[in-house]
């Protein structure tokens, strides 16, 4: 008797529930959430492994030639549009190199390597590397005149233009600059065997 009354039990309950009429509001889900990641903005920051070079293993004019190596690397900041880097050395080089006038003013990096794809977006701005520098004339000993250089990286994002200066005090010895497949400059602080 219990089990007759169980099913007759199963069977109104499952009656009813196919009576029953539809909701007229229907529910809806909670919405999903979308969390986007914020584009970078602010002006960032440089970092830099700057340092003076001077070597005899180089293509062009015979003699010893000297200078200031820079690699930097942005990070932190709005999408860059635009990257200048220029070095100034210190009056006393104005005595020991040739031409003397590398000492009188802002210099840049007159190394350019043709980039297959020309395509210099924000990444490809975000590395920098290369080196400023000219004869000489009394080789290795007029290294230290090139102490207090500095470079100045100038740059521009989508949202302002920006300047930051890195002082050069740190003499390195040789420096081989390699050209990239992308078009870059990289500097290596030793000679072509080491790189």
């Amino acid at each position: 008797m219990r089990m007759r009354a169980c099913i007759a039990l199963a069977l109104v309950v499952a009656t009813l529930a196919g009576c029953a009429t539809p909701s007229p509001v229907p529910t809806l889900s909670p919405v999903s959430e979308v969390i986007a990641t914020p584009a970078a903005s602010g002006k960032g920051i440089w970092t830099a492994e700057t340092g003076i070079y001077g070597t005899n293993f180089h293509y062009g004019p015979l003699g010893y030639i000297c200078g200031v190596g820079f690699d930097l690397s942005y990070v932190g900041g709005a999408a860059l549009v635009s990257v200048d880097v220029g070095v100034l050395f210190p009056d006393a080089l104005a005595a020991h190199v040739t031409p003397s006038s590398l000492a009188n003013s802002w210099q840049h990096p007159t190394m350019q390597i043709a980039s297959p794809t020309a395509v210099h977006d924000s990444a490809w701005l975000s590395r920098q590397g290369g080196a400023v520098g000219g004869i000489c004339n009394n080789g290795p000993a007029d290294l230290d005149s090139l102490r207090g250089s500095i470079v100045k990286v100038s740059w521009a994002t989508v949202e302002g233009s920006y300047e930051q200066v890195f002082h050069v005090d740190k003499i390195r010895g040789e420096m081989t600059l390699f050209g990239m497949p992308d078009g870059r400059t990289r500097v290596c602080w030793a000679e072509i065997s080491g790189c």
